[in-house]
């Protein structure tokens, strides 16, 4: 599949997500655990989290790596956000082919939890009277728990990220509508 697959959209901007209590919400809104209705939910991960164990669970997770923090100020951010929709044209040849959108998702989240060495929760929301398109939220730890430093990302990052996260919409679809099983490709073991 040539052309846009989808657009990364950045949520964190400045003044976002500076409460403390910012990780539990966003994790419990991307894993739809936050009371609200919805049921658009399709699946929800995580890297370097036990994901496991629970949302409870992953959400101490990012409050544990965060106290490694030492600052000589404000926090700043103890969350980001980003939001992966998917094209018109993506999501229709993703159907049809049967992705399997969790494993699209996970390879995304790898992509962030690898080159940013930063835990991160994702859930993939599929369109209902509110959305328009098949989505995939991303909370992403603002502390490494390699460095116990703070994440920086800007708009080069986002820019090359989107790029990325298409290559992965491609190679999914690719491998559905070869029939190439996740299961027997040795590269995801």
């Amino acid at each position: 599949m040539k052309g846009q697959t989808g657009k990364l959209i950045y949520k964190a901007g400045r003044g976002n997500y500076t409460n403390p209590d910012a990780p539990e919400k966003l994790i419990r809104y991307i894993t739809r655990t936050n009371g609200k209705a919805g049921n658009d939910l399709a699946a929800w991960g995580g890297l370097g989290v036990t994901e496991f164990a629970g949302v409870d669970a992953v959400i101490r997770q990012f409050s544990i790596v965060q106290e490694t923090y030492e600052r000589n100020g404000e926090f700043g951010r103890h969350i980001d956000h980003e939001i992966f929709s998917l094209s018109p044209e993506a999501e229709h040849a993703a159907l049809s082919n049967h992705v399997d959108l969790d494993r699209m998702a996970r390879e995304m989240a790898r992509d962030i939890y690898e080159n940013d060495h930063c835990q991160v929760v994702y859930g993939v929301h599929r369109p209902d009277r509110n959305d328009a398109h098949t989505h995939i939220h991303f909370g992403i730890n603002t502390v490494s728990y390699r460095t116990g430093r703070k994440r920086r990302e800007n708009k080069r990052q986002t820019r090359e990220r989107e790029e990325r996260f298409g290559k992965v919409v491609e190679q999914e679809i690719e491998r559905s509508s070869s029939g190439q099983s996740a299961f027997l490709d040795p590269g995801h073991l």
